[in-house]
């Protein structure tokens, strides 16, 4: 079987946790075998400074490169940042770049052999979602502090009651699209972990999620950070 195509955004003072924690996960291989996923990190710019300054990426590829094949990738994962920091890229020209290149995403049918594709959010990388539009009507989750701001730039997209229903849990399956791709939502910074987790178990089978799991020495949780608050 062709590994799966994951293609990882990164943006200025995206948060670490929340794009390297699934690309940890998906890197996970048997020791004595290909692994079933390949990653490719791209960005507006050749080099991402992180939040805290303290480490600078340098992504594979261009916005525009990726932008080119997006039909190709299997999953695309969208990372948050500090609120603040979210709120400024919406706003940007590449902010609305992201935005479609999100509904182009959700719109093309599978294309791997499986026939499964998936859009992945992270932490506050959902209200990036949400601004695109693509989250209407959908259950949908957040970092715990930022579920007034998710409802808010839903709506707005929407240009009314965007009818989301924001869900305190740890991630949330917020279901498919007409085209058949599934969008996943975690919640706060390591939730990440544990909605790729999943991901790993729905697209190459639970044996490589556990294995992912024990070689990261991750236990998955279930409850989010604001449950029972």
């Amino acid at each position: 079987m062709a590994p799966f195509k994951v293609a990882v955004y990164l943006y200025p003072h995206a948060d670490i946790l929340d794009f390297s924690g699934p690309t940890e996960i998906y890197s996970c291989r048997p020791f004595d075998g290909p692994g079933q996923f390949k990653i490719t990190s791209f960005a507006h710019h050749e080099r991402i400074e992180t939040e805290s300054g303290a480490m600078t990426y340098v992504p594979n590829a261009t916005f525009k490169e990726i932008e080119a094949k997006i039909e190709e990738f299997d999953i695309l994962v969208i990372p948050g940042a500090a609120f603040d920091q979210v709120s400024s890229l919406i706003k940007t020209k590449e902010g609305k770049e992201l935005s479609a290149l999100l509904r182009k995403f959700v719109a093309s049918k599978p294309t791997h052999e499986l026939g499964k594709r998936v859009l992945q959010s992270v932490c506050s990388g959902s209200i990036l979602l949400a601004a695109s539009g693509v989250l209407a009507g959908r259950n949908i989750t957040t970092h715990h502090l930022g579920f007034d701001m998710l409802k808010k730039v839903a709506d707005e997209a929407a240009g009314a009651d965007s009818k989301v229903n924001i869900v305190k849990t740890r991630w949330v399956d917020a279901g498919s699209t007409e085209a058949g791709v599934r969008i996943i939502n975690a919640g706060g910074v390591s939730s990440g972990i544990d909605s790729t987790l999943w991901i790993v178990e729905q697209l190459a089978g639970k044996q490589a999620a556990d294995w992912a799991a024990k070689i990261a020495e991750f236990e998955p949780r279930s409850k989010g950070w604001s449950e029972g608050q």
